[in-house]
């Protein structure tokens, strides 16, 4: 049996529930469907069919015919203080209260294999991912639910993220994704028809700016400064949408905290949808004002073309 422990702290807000939606919960279910999703973001960039896809996803995660080889635990260390937060804090009126875990606190999360197998490679890719680009809860592509890893590969005694800057994040950012989808093919490839890191339908961005002190700031200009602009307010629904049909928001807005200051974290994935296309155009330019505004640097893909 292989194990890990790897402490999160809770960087801003986290809207975590059960069955009881009214009380902020740790969801191990909640932790695996994130990891799930940024599995088809990796492995997908090296081979977009779905079957072998799906097939290499029920290998690691487990299906209704046959068990994880994983299992996922989160452990209060402490018991988590909860905070009613607005979940539109760029809006005065204070509405859209909702209680939530509050920042600043640390929580476990714990990886178990079964006897004799080890953590499968394709596993610590998700969970590296998540931890480089995710978020986890409700709102977490904007910049809610976000978190820090403080924990150390004991493979090659190394922090698994640097955090104590800008700079020292996006070097673990281009390690890590560099040698995770080293082998996607190089040649022109359509746009798949879900989300991946493919670097010819992907951009991330990490904002360098060093003047957040506090998580609200940050999330307020991502909406006032850009999402709720005249620019974008008028073409939000290439953004997501939840009516006639949803569609999740093809961009994953989140934030890390660096040293004694909040960062953006912003990442765009391309796939094509018949029935709810997107003008990615729309999202390029996105892309080129948070640059200009946050002082961003590409670390992985670039224009959607």
């Amino acid at each position: 049996m292989a194990s890990e422990n790897h402490p999160l702290g809770i960087t801003s807000p986290l809207f975590l529930y059960g069955a009881y939606q009214q009380e902020p919960e740790l969801r191990a279910a909640s932790v695996r469907g994130q990891l799930r999703y940024w599995f088809r973001a990796i492995e997908g960039a090296k081979d977009a069919n779905l079957e072998t896809l799906r097939e290499r996803e029920r290998n690691v995660f487990g299906s209704t015919e046959r068990g994880s080889q994983v299992s996922i635990r989160l452990y209060e260390m402490n018991r988590l203080e909860t905070v009613e937060t607005s979940m539109l804090p760029h809006r005065s009126n204070g509405k859209s209260l909702a209680k939530a875990f509050k920042q600043g606190q640390t929580f476990d999360l714990q990886v178990v294999t079964r006897p004799g197998v080890k953590i499968p490679n394709a596993f610590q890719r998700a969970l590296y991912t998540w931890f480089l680009l995710g978020g986890l809860g409700k709102r977490s592509r904007r910049m809610f639910g976000a978190f820090n890893v403080n924990n150390r590969d004991n493979v090659n005694n190394r922090e698994i993220v640097d955090f104590s800057s800008a700079d020292k994040l996006i070097a673990s950012m281009e390690y890590y994704l560099q040698s995770f989808i080293k082998n996607s093919p190089s040649q022109s490839v359509p746009p798949p028809p879900f989300p991946t890191l493919h670097p010819q339908h992907s951009w991330v961005i990490v904002g360098k700016t060093t003047e957040y002190r506090e998580w609200q700031p940050l999330m307020i200009d991502l909406f006032q400064k850009l999402l709720r602009t005249e620019k974008y307010r008028n073409a939000e629904r290439n953004f997501g949408y939840a009516m006639q049909g949803r569609r999740a928001s093809p961009l994953i807005a989140q934030m890390r905290k660096v040293g004694k200051h909040y960062i953006p974290i912003l990442t765009v994935m391309r796939s094509e949808v018949q029935r709810s296309p997107i003008d990615w155009k729309v999202l390029n330019n996105f892309m080129r004002d948070a640059t200009e505004l946050w002082d961003g640097e590409t670390v992985w893909g670039g224009e959607l073309k």
